[in-house]
């Protein structure tokens, strides 16, 4: 009789045929086995943040699905119909991960990717295991009208490294304004990519990775699945894209003076060659990226202030602890000043200055 009283109570919350309510008793002990369908009918999903921690738990990384789904809270409505049956409970549900491809495809290039699809009762989408992720929303009413909500999910968490799923970048990268998806093997949907929100930052992200790997010392860089969705990482990953091509020289040439007090024409010139640091954060690090180019540079009663290169190069990358900043965008390390490059401008900026060490500044060697 309890048992179909809470089968009852369920059922409105979980729809009929899909609880099942199995007691189990003998000399020593008793408990139920509460089994749904759904196994993620179990947690609340009544405010926007238990919406996102649930989205979370079904398309993102999947080895991290369990200690998730943890932190979730349990349904109090579902809970509270229980609450006359034999304790402890054992609360159990089917979770679907079916294996299928997603395909996206241009004119002159295509890449397949290697998905499982999966679903809650809000959404279904297809989710690549290194913490990447498709999504469509069930119907839902916006500006007036009934539609799905798509969206591209990169895992916040995720630390798998993107040299390790070569095929998850060529993926990504394939994914231009004009190219089209075709789901479940070729069988199911056909939908442009730019239907998907957030998709074209992750695929501009990628193209950026992709670009920067010529950079000496590239290979000793930790790029995460989580970092191209951060977007101080993205900003990082941005520049050393830029930085990779010598027609886009990100970093001044013109006039640069570290001391905003002093002019051009109080400094004495001498040529030599400039080294200066580029700072980047991504999710786990800070890059610090040498430039250094040949040119004039400026000297305010003796010390050095200032610089003018025609051309710059990168000659390595290091890697150090991340250390934390007040700004999202990569910095240009002049002592008592920060210029932080944002949009593919440079912009002047207080942030970072002094916490860095003597070591990481701006350098010099006359001819």
């Amino acid at each position: 009789m309890r048992a179909d009283a809470a089968r009852k109570i369920a059922e409105p919350i979980t729809g009929p045929v899909q609880i099942q309510i199995q007691i189990h008793r003998d000399a020593d002990s008793q408990a139920t086995l509460i089994t749904f369908l759904d196994l993620y009918a179990w947690f609340e999903q009544g405010t926007p943040a238990e919406q996102e921690a649930l989205y979370l738990v079904t398309f993102g990384k999947p080895v991290r699905r369990d200690q998730r789904m943890r932190k979730l809270a349990l349904s109090g409505r579902v809970m509270g119909g229980l609450a006359h049956l034999p304790q402890p409970y054992v609360l159990a549900g089917f979770v679907m991960d079916h294996p299928t491809r997603v395909r996206v495809q241009t004119t002159l290039a295509s890449a397949e990717l290697p998905v499982l699809r999966t679903a809650n009762e809000q959404h279904f989408g297809y989710v690549y295991p290194a913490g990447f992720a498709l999504t469509f929303s069930a119907r839902v009413e916006k500006d007036g009208q009934h539609v799905h909500l798509m969206r591209a999910l990169a895992d916040p968490d995720s630390d798998a490294r993107l040299a390790d799923h070569p095929v998850l970048l060529d993926f990504l990268t394939t994914c231009r304004p004009e190219s089209v998806f075709r789901f479940d093997n070729g069988d199911g949907l056909t939908l442009d990519v730019t239907y998907f929100d957030s998709l074209g930052d992750l695929a501009q992200c990628a193209a950026s990775y992709r670009d920067a790997q010529i950079l000496d010392g590239w290979d000793a860089v930790p790029v995460m699945v989580k970092d191209i969705a951060s977007p101080e990482s993205r900003n990082s990953l941005m520049f050393l894209g830029a930085a990779a091509d010598p027609q886009t020289q990100p970093i001044p040439r013109g006039l640069l003076l570290a001391a905003r007090e002093v002019e051009e024409k109080d400094c004495d010139t001498a040529s030599g060659t400039i080294h200066g640091p580029v700072a980047c954060n991504l999710a786990d690090s800070t890059l610090v990226v040498w430039f250094s180019g040949h040119g004039s540079a400026l000297f305010h009663d003796g010390d050095l202030c200032g610089f003018k290169v025609p051309a710059f190069r990168v000659d390595n990358i290091q890697v150090l602890p991340r250390v934390p900043s007040r700004s999202l965008f990569p910095r240009v390390l002049l002592g008592p000043r920060t210029l932080i490059w944002d949009q593919g401008r440079w912009q002047e900026s207080d942030a970072d200055t002094g916490l860095w060490s003597d070591e990481v500044g701006l350098r010099f060697q006359l001819d």
